[in-house]
């Protein structure tokens, strides 16, 4: 039944898919094959991209450095590289994107939430408090989002799990 109202909506509003081109075709393609799986959120034919991993062990990151959160909790899609720290957006849209870093002891922390080099949300933390950023951010396909520690050196960071990030596409 709710594959027929789907259907039904998708002729009513041809023109509202005209307008917004292969994205809202994608969106509602991406309904229909999750319908069909009983609701189910599995990988289907076009994922909807999302991540969240978190780093497994206290780091000191160099300045300048883009930290890779190693231990992956969920990566559907593929687009988050544990080996660099980068996910890389597969589609224009709108993202939200979040980061937690979290101070090591009595230490201050540093960091950047960076698209394509460029900084869009800072993230402090001090004796073993958090720094977190939520962002909506309009992505390209192939953007590059990633954290970053900033220009301070000897700066640490508390790892077991305590420091994420995650982002997931929402139109």
């Amino acid at each position: 039944m709710r594959f027929v109202v789907l259907l039904a909506s998708l002729v009513y509003c041809g023109n509202v898919v005209l307008c917004h081109e292969k994205e809202l075709v994608e969106d509602l393609l991406n309904i229909i094959f999750k319908l069909k799986k009983n609701g189910s959120y599995g990988a289907g034919r076009l994922a909807v991209p999302a991540f969240t991993v978190t780093l497994s062990k206290d780091l000191t990151p160099q300045v300048n450095q883009i930290i890779k959160f190693d231990s992956v909790k969920t990566n559907i899609g593929g687009h988050y590289s544990p080996s660099t720290g980068i996910f890389t957006a597969p589609r224009n849209g709108l993202y939200m994107i979040s980061a937690t870093t979290r101070a090591n002891g009595s230490n201050y922390l540093h960091c950047e939430m960076q698209v394509n080099g460029e900084m869009k949300e800072k993230l402090f933390g001090t004796s073993a408090s958090t720094g977190t950023a939520n962002a909506v951010l309009q992505l390209k396909k192939g953007d590059n989002v990633f954290i970053k520690k900033d220009h301070r050196g000897r700066e640490n960071m508390m790892g077991k799990d305590w420091s994420m990030f995650s982002g997931c596409f929402i139109a």
